[in-house]
């Protein structure tokens, strides 16, 4: 019996010994505010005061910052992934579907209401329709433009048991198509684009939820043919004649593969495309004067890469000047899907302006094009984001 009571005393002490060890090591390791496999923003610790201890406002934030830089955290959830991948073999690991050699995303299963998706519908296109009288008092031009997604980009590529939110986008872009065309507008609909161009497999992601360089070259090709068309005007379209297309080497993860901590690669690489006869260009970022490149290029050809290649990724506020005033000046504003496209776009213009509402809060958008009165003002939301009024959804609100 003695001898039970010092084990258990053993056990004891060292379980407590281990996880005051674990402890030491998690407040002493130096903490980082991103997350590079899962992509977002790790918890930090509220400041430190009486106020906030009263308040529990710093005793609430503890547990989560526990819980996001506990020591050794990554190496166990990256052993959980290979766990549920090779060993379970589960359907979706960290909200993703490994299926036909590609990485899609999870989508919750839903019941689309159709009432409800043509309200929303008709809200947003209200919306538009008062951005675009906005762009029209002045004499501009406004153009918006829809692009697929991955998951409704690679629709097939799901599992049967799986939700691929076909019967949403079918209600969701005739929808938002049709009010708009109540208002006097014409949907610029990547998707049927994509679909006559035979939606090659290269055209989108098979890591990541955007188009790849092939997919944004399209979509830039289309709504520069779209402003000739309608504007009369001979911008120059990059093409093959013109435009230098060169893959990277570097290994590329996507949001999709980071997620799985690596564990799975598609094999895929990013492309970039150069101008043949280059123009020179000062570019500002938030007002500040930056480098003039919209590639943000590794050092070496062994880095890893990040979509942010493009334009350096989502910045609020990014004007490119091409000191060429006989051209017309260009706003671009929407998500990630605008950089790449941004990369090619500011070649036909005087000057590019772009703005990502997530992490520009100067004014709202409105306000912005009543300001500064670019010639043409193009929006890029893709299908998920098509009918949100969050951020870019939100065109005469200052963003929270």
């Amino acid at each position: 019996m003695q001898q039970s009571k010092w084990a258990d005393r053993f056990f004891m002490i060292g379980f407590l010994g281990f996880l005051a060890l674990a402890l030491s090591i998690t407040l002493m390791q130096p903490k980082t505010s991103w997350s590079y496999y899962e992509n977002r923003t790790l918890a930090q610790p509220a400041e430190l005061s009486v106020e906030t201890v009263l308040d529990g406002t710093f005793p609430a934030s503890v547990e989560p910052v526990l819980q996001d830089h506990a020591a050794g955290r990554n190496t166990l959830m990256q052993l959980s992934a290979w766990t549920d991948l090779h060993l379970f073999h589960r359907p979706v690991v960290n909200q993703v579907v490994p299926a036909d050699g590609m990485l899609l995303g999870w989508n919750p299963y839903e019941t689309p209401n159709p009432a409800a998706i043509t309200a929303q519908a008709e809200h947003m296109a209200e919306e538009l329709a008062r951005l675009r009288d906005v762009v029209e008092a002045y004499g501009g031009y406004f153009c918006y433009t829809a692009v697929p997604g991955q998951y409704a980009y690679y629709s097939e590529s799901y599992p049967d048991f799986l939700n691929n939110r076909e019967a949403y986008t079918a209600l969701e872009v005739p929808a938002l198509t049709q009010a708009m065309a109540k208002r006097g507008m014409d949907l610029l609909d990547m998707g049927a684009v994509l679909d006559t161009a035979g939606n090659p497999i290269e055209y989108y992601s098979t890591a990541d939820y955007h188009y790849q360089f092939g997919g944004a070259y399209l979509t830039y090709r289309a709504i520069l043919e779209r402003l000739n068309t309608e504007l009369d005007t001979e911008l120059a379209i990059l093409d093959g004649h013109s435009l230098t297309v060169e893959t990277l080497p570097n290994p590329y993860l996507g949001s999709r593969g980071r997620k799985l901590f690596g564990l799975e690669d598609c094999g895929e690489r990013l492309t970039i495309g150069l101008p043949k006869d280059p123009v020179l260009f000062t570019r500002f970022d938030n007002g500040r004067e930056t480098a003039p490149m919209v590639y943000a290029l590794p050092a070496t050809g062994a880095e890893e890469v990040l979509y942010s290649l493009y334009m350096g990724g989502d910045i609020g506020e990014t004007v490119i000047q091409t000191h060429r005033p006989e051209l017309p000046s260009i706003l671009i504003y929407g998500d990630s899907f605008t950089n790449p496209v941004e990369c090619l776009a500011y070649y036909s213009f005087d000057e590019m302006r772009s703005l990502d509402l997530r992490h520009y809060l100067e004014m709202s958008l409105a306000d912005y094009i009543r300001l500064y009165q670019p010639d043409i003002v193009v929006g890029i939301r893709d299908y998920e984001a098509l009918l949100s009024t969050d951020y870019n959804g939100r065109p005469f609100a200052v963003q929270p």
